[in-house]
């Protein structure tokens, strides 16, 4: 399987990373923000840099989405996974046209409030994770995996 994690900095790469025991036999490709910690984070892995920042900041999400076309074009993952936040809805929006799964899981740390990215991406994931039962009020068909941190 090839896995392509497409993820902000900090906490949302945070989240994916204990998740190796999963992802570690599968090709992957990482799709994130050039930060020293993650450079430092993910210095053994193939990395696409994307165009920071992202929150509410149209051109940069313009440019990740024509940036999304070619990244999953030689790629070709099976699945895109994603933690968040705004990079993740330009690869969601061109992994569906393009007929890629997509997973989603939403902030460990918004509890009681949906983040923008979550509701965008909640109608483009084939799955759609929570990680607390409160976030099913705003998210009827997650699947609660419990916490990731």
């Amino acid at each position: 399987m090839k896995i392509m994690f497409v993820t902000s900095g900090g906490g949302h790469l945070a989240q994916l990373l204990p998740l190796q025991p999963w992802w570690k036999d599968h090709g992957r490709e990482w799709v994130t923000f050039r930060q020293s910690e993650v450079e430092t984070a993910l210095a053994d892995e193939d990395v696409t840099w994307c165009f920071f920042p992202t929150t509410r900041h149209l051109p940069n999400a313009v440019r990740n989405l024509f940036l999304s076309w070619p990244t999953l074009r030689r790629f070709r993952p099976d699945v895109v996974v994603s933690a968040g936040a705004g990079v993740s809805v330009p690869f969601f929006i061109m992994a569906r046209l393009m007929g890629i799964r997509t997973v989603y899981i939403e902030c460990f740390d918004r509890i009681t409030m949906p983040t923008l990215s979550g509701r965008i991406c909640y109608p483009l994931s084939d799955a759609f994770c929570i990680q607390w039962e409160e976030q099913r009020e705003f998210y009827p068909e997650a699947i609660n995996i419990g916490q990731l941190l």
